[in-house]
């Protein structure tokens, strides 16, 4: 009986914090979907790629003062990290500007040439390199992958689009 009871209470917690009524673009083989809930931005990524995959927003199509999001499964651990893109070319992660890391509820899956993250992050900018994710504000949103789990390692896929949270 205690072993059901304890189930059941798993099964309502993984029920919770399954996400419904997510938006979602897809293109060139990544898909991106969101949601906005009690405060936080809820993220699920993932492309046909054994490598990174990225999404960033900003202002306009350009890549400087873009807030960057890469995420990879790495020894078959999840990772998401934010990045701030100074210009194209030239980006480092936010935690070397000295500010806390926003990422929470990390989770990844890395089969074949498949890999897919869910991750969430606070809707309020946390400092000048983050930005005001909030419902139904328009950004352009970056999307990217790599064949390599290396960061620095340059994209294979690269596209933008503008969409409205």
């Amino acid at each position: 009986m205690k072993t059901l009871i304890i189930c059941m209470a798993m099964l309502s917690v993984c029920q919770f914090h399954q996400k419904t009524n997510m938006k979602e673009i897809t293109k060139n083989n990544m898909t991106v979907k969101w949601e906005i809930e009690q405060g936080l931005i809820y993220f699920e990524m993932e492309a046909t790629t054994d490598g990174w995959v990225a999404v960033g927003f900003n202002e306009n199509s350009s890549l400087t003062g873009t807030y960057l999001l890469m995420g990879r499964v790495k020894d078959e651990k999840p990772e998401v990290v934010e990045h701030y893109t100074s210009k194209p070319g030239s980006y480092k992660p936010i935690i070397q500007y000295g500010i806390a890391s926003q990422i929470t509820i990390i989770s990844g899956t890395e089969a074949g040439n498949f890999t897919k993250l869910k991750f969430s992050i606070p809707v309020a900018a946390a400092s000048k390199y983050h930005k005001e994710l909030l419902t139904d504000s328009k950004w352009t949103l970056l999307m990217a992958y790599s064949l390599d789990d290396d960061f620095q390692h340059h994209s294979i896929m690269r596209t933008s689009v503008d969409i409205k949270l």
